[in-house]
């Protein structure tokens, strides 16, 4: 939590100012009350007119300069507040794209976003009522407190009373509400993270007719949530009725009281309107201070979230060299593996292979076979849990992670458009890059005739590229890869969605183009890589075939099988 206080850093002149001149008003506020005890108990009783009137401007002057230092502390609080909350997310957002893959897997994406969106929204309108009123408001029942003993001792062990009475009403109240909005907190993350997931995936519910079993979990999210809601709300509400039972108790107190000392002469009867504005004053600040204590709870509870999040580790550099005398080689693998958790079976196990400046690795395997993983370690996403994956010093000279990332250049298994344009989603590879440029790697990608029937380089991008087929978005994310001048390029099974017709016309544009950059290609297709200089054959994790196409069919039974059933069902098309 201590790390969120280095936001203020550039307000702290605005958030010492706003409750200063919170304070200022509750100075004038409380001066009001001993105002009007002189009009009543002097300027009236002389019957001097010019003494009245002269109370009363001061009442008049004291208001307007209240509403001056309440409206300049009103705007200060929000300066500060909305630029602390601004401050941090900038760094919650950098933190979560650069989180390690680990820790990003720990965490829920819809707890992710409500960090970024609730959470943050919550701290910034807590901060807000923070500087506000959190200290005007028990300035203002000290204040009345120490007024009333001014004017009258006797009254002393009511408002004292009432005082102490008043916090442990508040103290109790915020240790039953705590838990039940951290919870509510909880219960929120499932909500989001049912609705993403539903969403996300409503052709699939539509297709299988689940509409009604999801809808039904919802139901039972939202209700859960509702009931926390609910309780944590039911308890937060008790602060105002206790609050006005005690208060209200004093006042019956010390109107029964005070008449019999007005009558005695013990109190006068402008003392008494001020003592009864003073306890007013207490029972509206109270009521004020229980809400802001409720809006702190919460506060409080959403910048935990955020300091958790902000905690985390980032990635590291982790980075082996090869010697410099295989500097032949880009990357070399030795006995690689790599497995998720320390407990569990290795995803990948003992893999060997290099990879030359130049060349073209092709990695082959059935689904679940390990491929992505191993993308995922040559992106540095992960780092090995056994075996060595060196890197060449003298042509990669990298020094972290981001470094490393910028020499290369992924395409995913999923295609990923962002919504916009063509041109706006190509230039994300390369913002610098020019419309010939542009116009070329749609050419290679194949992606260059389509675009042109449609509107060129300024074709509507739909969210998540909606408006085009899967094919087309591949496409798409292929020319995007292709734009970015990298050492590597990186096709994790990018060309699934493509007919044969047009994966062997992008090959053949790749190897015109591309003939000398360095190409890892990764596909359950043997057509696919079978030009390739070395092909990685995986199954189940292992290694069980690396070498050339012709090689690996007298060699790998599992890559033998693959390009048979294939090469079947080719010719029963």
């Amino acid at each position: 939590m201590n790390r969120l206080l280095n936001y203020f850093k550039g307000y702290y002149g605005p958030s010492i100012l706003a409750p200063l001149f919170k304070l200022i008003e509750a100075l004038l506020e409380l001066a009001v009350p001993m105002i009007v005890a002189s009009i009543i108990d002097q300027a009236i009783p002389s019957g001097q007119q010019g003494q009245v009137l002269a109370g009363i401007a001061r009442m008049f002057a004291f208001a307007f300069l209240g509403l001056v230092f309440a409206d300049s502390a009103q705007y200060l609080s929000a300066k500060a507040a909305v630029g602390f909350t601004k401050q941090m997310n900038q760094d919650l957002f950098a933190k979560i794209v650069n989180l390690d893959a680990r820790e990003i897997q720990n965490q829920s994406p819809s707890s992710l976003v409500n960090r970024m969106s609730a959470d943050s929204l919550q701290v910034q309108t807590g901060l807000n009522i923070f500087f506000r009123l959190f200290l005007r408001s028990p300035f203002i029942v000290f204040g009345a407190f120490v007024m009333a003993l001014t004017i009258s001792p006797r009254v002393t062990w009511v408002f004292l009373g009432m005082i102490v009475a008043l916090f442990f009403a508040v103290g109790f109240v915020v240790h039953l509400s705590n838990p039940r909005f951290t919870l509510a907190r909880e219960r929120l993350d499932r909500l989001v993270l049912l609705a993403r997931q539903q969403v996300k995936g409503v052709r699939v519910i539509r297709a299988f007719g689940r509409q009604a079993d999801e809808e039904a979990e919802f139901v039972e999210a939202n209700q859960s949530l509702y009931q926390t809601n609910l309780q944590a709300n039911n308890v937060s509400v008790l602060s105002n009725p206790l609050t006005y039972a005690i208060v209200n108790l004093s006042l019956i107190l010390i109107l029964w009281q005070g008449g019999g000392w007005v009558d005695s002469g013990l109190l006068k009867q402008g003392e008494l309107v001020a003592l009864v504005n003073y306890l007013l004053s207490i029972l509206v600040e109270l009521v004020k201070l229980a809400m802001v204590v409720s809006t702190m709870i919460r506060t409080y509870t959403s910048a935990s979230r955020i300091a958790q999040v902000l905690a985390l580790e980032e990635e590291e550099a982790a980075f082996e060299f090869l010697p410099v005398e295989q500097e032949d080689n880009l990357i070399e693998a030795q006995n690689l593996s790599f497995a998720f958790d320390e407990k569990a079976e290795p995803v990948l196990s003992h893999l060997n292979f290099a990879l030359k400046s130049g060349s073209f690795l092709g990695v082959i395997g059935s689904t679940g076979s390990g491929k992505s993983v191993l993308m995922s370690l040559l992106m540095k996403n992960y780092d090995p849990t056994g075996g060595r994956l060196r890197l060449n010093s003298h042509r990669l000279k990298v020094e972290s992670r981001k470094e490393w990332r910028q020499g290369l250049s992924l395409v995913p298994q999923k295609a990923s458009l962002f919504k916009g344009t063509v041109r706006s989603n190509l230039l994300l590879a390369n913002p610098q890059a020019s419309d010939e440029e542009l116009w070329q790697a749609l050419e290679v990608a194949q992606a260059d005739s389509f675009i042109r029937e449609k509107a060129g380089l300024e074709t509507p991008v739909a969210t998540f590229g909606r408006n085009f087929s899967g094919g087309q978005r591949q496409r798409l994310t292929l020319a995007r890869a292709l734009l970015k001048p990298a050492e590597i390029y990186i096709f994790d099974d990018s060309t699934s969605a493509l007919d044969y017709l047009t994966e062997s016309e992008f090959q053949k544009a790749l190897k015109t183009h591309y003939r000398h950059k360095t190409i890892v290609m990764v596909s359950q297709r043997t057509g696919s890589v079978k030009g390739a200089d070395q092909i990685l054959v995986l199954e189940e994790g292992q290694q069980v075939g690396y070498g050339r196409h012709e090689m690996l069919l007298e060699t790998s039974e599992v890559y033998r099988e693959i390009h048979e059933s294939q090469e079947v069902k080719e010719v029963g098309k």
